[in-house]
């Protein structure tokens, strides 16, 4: 391929955007400081806004039943002899 000098490469002078759709980091809030804020946003002294995620409620893991274990047994000698067929199909194809 044939290098091309930077000052040869057309620049396009009329890009559609002008930069008025983009977000400004500080945003004021209309929301006075009474009233309650929706989940996940905040408002500092100045009023500003600022949004974060929330976390999802936690819950504990339960240790597997014997018969739960036993299925997740018979799921991996499934797994195991499934791809075995699967490699052995393959060096009897090549």
């Amino acid at each position: 391929m044939k290098k091309q000098n930077i000052n040869t490469i057309p620049v396009h002078q009329n890009h559609p955007s002008d930069g008025t759709e983009l977000i400004p980091s500080e945003i004021h809030s209309d929301v006075d400081s009474n009233e309650e804020l929706p989940l996940g946003y905040t408002q500092d002294d100045e009023g500003l806004m600022n949004n974060y995620a929330t976390e999802p409620d936690m819950s504990k893991a339960t240790y597997p039943t014997p018969k739960k274990q036993l299925r997740y047994i018979f799921i991996g000698i499934g797994a195991v002899m499934f791809v075995a067929l699967l490699l052995l199909i393959a060096s009897a194809v090549s």
